[in-house]
């Protein structure tokens, strides 16, 4: 067996995810919708934003986080298709976690155990929301690796048994079942999936940096080319300058660009609900959404340049003055070229466009930079220990976090007020200040969190 060392634990990706993962919450959470904090907004249509950053971040880190991980394992002895197995079965976990975070408060909920109509939540509903909590939680488990693989079979097993038990019980009719079979079929972390299943199978079959760099160009060529150069049927070429049409836009004009089309003929209303248009009639005639099927293929490569960091910081020649200085360089040549794309297929969060990808992976470059040499390079490793923290359970965060926002704002106070918009109304300043102060506390409080669970070694991982 080859016994090469393990690199050295980079601080600065921890501290960079960490980051990352706090300004999701942050973004994901301001104390009203209506009262945004400007800065914390997404960019209109073109364009970016602080927000826009977020999270190509994310998916750029996974990429290098993978090169401190894989090699590591085949120098132990692991095949390829054996870590592949095991990505696959990883990103099954992030895929059902996803939708467990877009289903979990019809447990509770929508006729669940604090539901409006009492009359219909009786013994099959119970059975039921314990089946489907129990299987979700046996699947995930089973996916991501346990070694008390027995005790969480049985616990899958039983709530498949009592998920069906209850539905039929109740005739197959139940609010929850109903929002299962409706569910969003993209979502943040169902992308983080595929980008991860996509990016890891490519690394697998060609592992070289040259190769890896083909791959990222000819990627982003084919979708560049594919979103502006192939017409679109009843539509013609795109035009990436429309942004989201609206009930005032004619028929014929709805399907600008080749990610509108794909989503409403492929996912139809499995889509971001905030983004679907209804005729008179209430029928589905468009439907988006920003984590949909085409944009895949540009934000793998997000991914793929974060493995080319990650192979480059993990080299045993340079030293980390030499890897400080290629990080700069590339963070400035991929920031520029970004830029120069831009004049031909405009930088685009909602549609991942080449340009978008291309840019915010000389963002997350240029950031990795500065913090690799403030942490690694100059040991400033206390001042950043929280987001160091927020790092180590970074998907724990995400999605705890994400299922507290979801009660806060389901939660009745006083005179029927959410506790999410209680809180809100308590904060002191303007509207968007108060937004924002929301926003700052939440993230401080799961920072909280993240330090507590660090400190006593607990770690959540999927």
């Amino acid at each position: 067996m080859n016994t090469l060392s393990r690199p050295k634990r980079l601080e600065s990706l921890d501290t960079l995810r960490g980051l990352t993962i706090a300004g999701m919450l942050l973004v994901n959470n301001p104390g009203s919708w209506s009262h945004i904090f400007w800065p914390l907004e997404h960019a209109a249509w073109n364009g970016w934003t602080f927000t826009d950053l977020v999270f190509p971040f994310f998916l750029f880190m996974v990429g290098v986080a993978m090169m401190y991980s894989f090699p590591k394992r085949l120098a132990e002895g692991a095949s390829r298709s054996e870590l592949f197995g095991h990505v696959t079965r990883r990103a099954a976990s992030l895929m059902l976690l996803g939708y467990w975070g877009s289903t979990w408060t019809g447990v509770l909920w929508s006729n669940g155990v604090f539901g409006s109509n009492v009359e219909t939540f009786n013994a099959g509903s119970v059975l039921f929301r314990i089946g489907f909590v129990a299987l979700m939680a046996g699947a995930v488990v089973l996916l991501a690796g346990t070694p008390n693989s027995k005790r969480w079979w049985n616990i899958f097993g039983s709530g498949i048994v009592f998920f069906l038990a209850g539905l039929a019980m109740n005739s197959f009719s139940d609010p929850l079942f109903s929002r299962i079979l409706g569910i969003r079929i993209p979502g943040v972390l169902v992308r983080i999936a595929w980008c991860y299943f996509l990016a890891s199978g490519i690394y697998f079959l060609t592992p070289n940096p040259k190769d890896i760099i083909k791959w990222t160009v000819g990627l982003l060529v084919v979708y560049a080319v594919w979103m502006q150069l192939i017409p679109i049927p009843g539509f013609g070429f795109a035009d990436l300058s429309r942004a989201f049409p609206t009930a005032e836009t004619p028929l014929n004009e709805l399907f600008s660009n080749w990610a509108y089309y794909i989503d409403y003929n492929v996912l139809g209303t499995h889509t971001w609900s905030a983004r679907r248009l209804l005729d008179a009639s209430g029928n589905l005639i468009w439907s988006f959404d920003p984590e949909g099927f085409i944009s895949t293929i540009s934000a793998t490569c997000s991914v793929l340049l974060g493995i080319l960091t990650g192979q480059w910081l993990t080299k045993k020649d340079p030293s980390d003055s030499e890897k400080l200085n290629g990080l700069f360089v590339a963070a400035g040549w991929l920031m520029g070229l970004g830029l120069v794309m831009s004049i031909w297929i405009p930088i685009n969060k909602n549609l991942w466009t080449s340009s978008y990808t291309v840019f915010t992976a000389g963002m997350a470059l240029m950031t990795l930079a500065i913090l690799f040499h403030a942490v690694d390079m100059k040991g400033f490793n206390k001042w950043v220990y929280p987001l160091v923290a927020y790092g180590r359970n970074a998907i724990f965060a995400f999605v705890a976090s994400g299922m507290m926002a979801s009660a806060m704002g389901l939660i009745k106070v006083g005179d029927g007020t959410s506790l999410k918009a209680f809180l809100f109304h308590s904060m002191p300043g303007s509207p968007e200040f108060a937004s924002f102060l929301f926003g700052i506390l939440f993230v401080s409080f799961w920072a909280l969190i993240a330090v507590l669970l660090d400190r006593k070694k607990i770690y959540f991982k999927v």
